[in-house]
This record gives C-alpha cells, structure tokens and sequence, in this order.
C-alpha cells in the first residue's frame, strides 16, 4: 500500500488504533520516512486540545514532521453535512487530499481495523444497503488513502499496545449513545455476538471482503453497460429504452445506480425505490412517463429516458425578429442559429443537393418573420402532404421527444390580409407548402440551421 518514495502520512489521533498503526509502520518499515497527520475538531474542548498536545510531542519524541490543521466539525454540519460524523470526516479527507496533492506526504495511512469494518456493514445493513454499502470501507480509494490495518481487531490493536508499554488517549466520545456507531458498538454487537454468533465481527469483515471483489467486478461491467446504453448530451444523460430492457434486472439495477451518481446529476444519493420507479419506466409499453429523483428528474419519450437535475420539462417560450438576411441564435437551441439568405432563381437547383436548406418563394411570404417556439395547436401543410397537420402530430409521428419539442423552433410570417401570423417553416419538416419555391419564383429565400452563430457568414 505505500508508495516506493516520499513520506508516508499516517493520521494520528492520539486514540489506540491510530497509535498501534503509526508504531506497527515504524517497526516495519525502519527505512522509511513518516510524518503525522492530526485533524483538531474543536469538539470537545481542552479534550480536544490535550489530543493534539498529545500528537504533537509525540512526533517531537519520534523526530517526526507534523502537520496539524483546527477545523471546527460543527461548522461543516451547518453547512449541509447530515451529521457530526459525516463532517469530521469530511474535514479530515480534505485535509489529507491536500497534503497528497502539494507533496507534503506521498500516501496517507488511516487506522481502519477490522473492528471499524464490522461496524460499517452492520450500520449499512441496517439502513437498507446492498452490494457496494455491503462492501465496507476499502483498503484503498485510489486516491492515496489507504488502511493498512483492515485485517487487525481492535483488541488486537490493544494487545500490541500493551506489549510494547505504548500510552494512547481515550476519546470520551466514543461512549457517548448520542452517537449511532456507539450503540451499535457497546450494545447491538455484544448481543449478537452473545447471542447469536461468537464470530460475529469476523463474520461481518468476511461479507466485506466478498463484497468488494464483487463491487470491483461490477464496477468494471457497469462502465461497459454504460458505454453501450448512454449517451450524454448537452448536460444531460440519455438512456436507451430498448437496450437497457434487454438487460438482466440485476445488470439494469446498477447501471441505473450508476448513472444516478454520475457527476452531471451531482452524484445525489437514490433510494432502491427510485431505482425501481425508473425500472418500470424502462419496461413500460407506454412511451411516456416520469420519475422525480432527488434533486434531478428522470424522463421518459418514446425510446429514450433522459436524467436531469431540477424538474425539467419546462416550455422555452421565445418570439424573436427574424432578420433577411442574417443569423439568429436560436433561443434555448443549445447553440443552433438559423441563417437566411436571399439568393437568385439560377441558384435553386444547387441548394436543392444541400438536403438541410429551406427554399421559400420570397414573393409569396406576407410579411416579416419572426422565430418563435412551437406551442400546442400549431398546425400546417408541409411540402408534400395533401393537408394540413397538427405539428404534435407530426412529432408523434417522427418521434420527436417530449423535451426536444420545448424549443423547438418555428418560422411565421405576421402580414396575412387577416392580421394573423401565418406558419412558414418548421424545424425538421421544411416550408409551407404555399411558401415552398417553385418554377416561376424570382426570388429565393434559402433558410438552413447551423450549429454555432458565431461561426457562421452571411452570403
């Protein structure tokens, strides 16, 4: 677990296990350079304060370097850390991440034992977890943290302590049945190990180590399924309906849990219920459907679930001048513009090849035109069809999703003899068939959609 170079960080707390970890590497590893790492919560005083005295002559002692950092723990939890627990170790894990980044120390090593890894899967198990909650802590985090002493018992810990005449500091914390971990170390795990299994720690350090060989096998096939399944796009994860319902249940379940804590959904915790909700948006003949996450949303249309953080969904109204000629962004467009351009009758049968250009009779639009998003009851005749259509009719029919349609961009031309806009082009479905350019046009409008505005000329 140690690196090959540099100095071995080793968090010291004053307490047995951390103290048993720092003299077991030193006895071992009589070569190498160490230095102690020593976070003060501020928690408990002159307590407190006395642990950090404590470390701090006993690197003296050792001729160690020292590096310790106060940081109230309390703060942190007013700043949205669920509980006194979760923020101390959110200030020591930031602590050691910067001491491995600046080259302070080249790994820090933490005091875990087996005893702590008991604890971890019994507290998870209580609270619902499985596979990866089931594996415990990890020897490693890949980040230069490891736990050297996964495989000791605390009272082992204690036993080489006494033997060697080693002193050690007694957190009165750790009594406290303020604390979950502390009644389920000084009185859940003593019943059952009274109880019900002697071998109950050794028993639960057993499941761990089964389930982390597990975790790392899945976590190697979950990124594989999300390589085949998921695409992301514009800040947004896609999951393909059709293959992710070929998948095994047990195979759907973590790559959807995967995909719950991908950084662009901000890695925000979901429960098994919602990996369900999102399993029956997946196996559901209708193509339409919802499930709110925390903080995001997953929804489903037609052959596409699409994950998002915040509610989603929400109209992209906009109504906007469209210059001729000229480049318009498209508001909400994600960085699609539409150009126009006014060019001779000689010219058609050119931009006729470029399938993605527009051709309207300029002679025959009404007015000026406006861009604007398509809003429900919009109907019109494109080139081509016999009638006028519904354009959520013509969505349902192209399978154009429910979140692409909120922006979706629609030209009008606002100088009809009855004062009413008349639809001249939409997205996807091209010119009106009034306005379509045909033999006899004099002059040509050419519309056609780009990615970036900015990189685009008028001609």
């Amino acid at each position: 677990m140690l690196a090959d170079s540099g100095s071995v960080g080793v968090a010291v707390s004053g307490g047995a296990d951390s103290m048993a970890l720092l003299h077991a590497l030193a006895e071992l590893h009589p070569e190498r350079s160490f230095c102690i790492v020593h976070l003060n919560h501020c928690l408990r005083g002159s307590e407190s304060d006395g642990d950090e005295e404590f470390v701090r002559a006993l690197a003296e002692r050792l001729g160690y370097a020292c590096f310790v950092r106060r940081e109230n723990a309390a703060d942190l939890r007013s700043m949205g850390c669920r509980n006194l627990e979760q923020a101390g170790r959110h200030c020591r894990y930031r602590f050691f991440r910067e001491l491995l980044s600046d080259g302070s120390c080249s790994v820090v090593a933490t005091a875990h034992t087996r005893s702590d890894q008991a604890e971890t899967v019994l507290f998870r198990l209580l609270r619902g977890a499985a596979g990866a909650g089931l594996s415990g802590i990890w020897p490693g985090v890949g980040e230069g943290i490891v736990r050297p002493m996964l495989d000791i018992s605390r009272s082992e810990a204690l036993d080489y302590l006494r033997d060697r005449g080693i002193t050690w500091r007694e957190d009165s914390s750790n009594a406290d049945p303020a604390f979950a971990r502390n009644r389920l170390r000084h009185r859940l795990l003593p019943a059952l190990r009274r109880d019900w299994n002697p071998r109950i720690e050794a028993t639960l350090a057993s499941t761990a180590d089964w389930a982390l060989e597990e975790e790392r096998y899945w976590r190697l096939r979950t990124a594989e399924l999300r390589r085949g399944c998921v695409r992301e796009s514009s800040g947004e994860l896609l999951l393909d309906v059709k293959l992710a319902r070929a998948l095994h249940p047990a195979e759907l379940r973590r790559l959807l849990e995967s995909i719950l804590k991908h950084p662009l959904l901000e890695g925000r915790p979901a429960s098994f219920g919602h990996i369900e909700a999102i399993r029956s948006l997946v196996g559901s003949h209708v193509g339409s459907g919802a499930v709110d996450l925390p903080g995001g949303r997953a929804q489903r249309s037609f052959g596409t679930i699409r994950f998002l953080v915040g509610a989603g969904g929400a109209a992209c109204e906009f109504d906007v001048p469209l210059p001729v000629p000229g480049v318009t962004q498209v508001p909400g467009g994600r960085n699609a513009a539409l150009r126009t351009r006014l060019v001779a009758a000689c010219e058609t049968t050119r931009l006729y090849n470029e399938s993605d250009t527009a051709l309207l009779d300029w002679d025959r639009v009404p007015g000026p035109l406006r861009l604007r998003n398509w809003r429900p009851g919009d109907r019109y005749r494109p080139t081509g069809l016999g009638s006028s259509k519904k354009i959520k009719d013509l969505f349902q029919r192209t399978r154009v999703s429910a979140w692409e349609r909120a922006a979706w961009p629609v030209v009008a031309a606002t100088g009809g003899g009855d004062g009413s806009a008349r639809i001249v082009w939409v997205r996807k479905f091209g010119p009106a068939h009034e306005f379509a350019v045909r033999p006899g046009s004099h002059r040509v409008l050419a519309m056609d959609e780009v990615r970036d505005a900015r990189e685009s000329s008028v001609s």
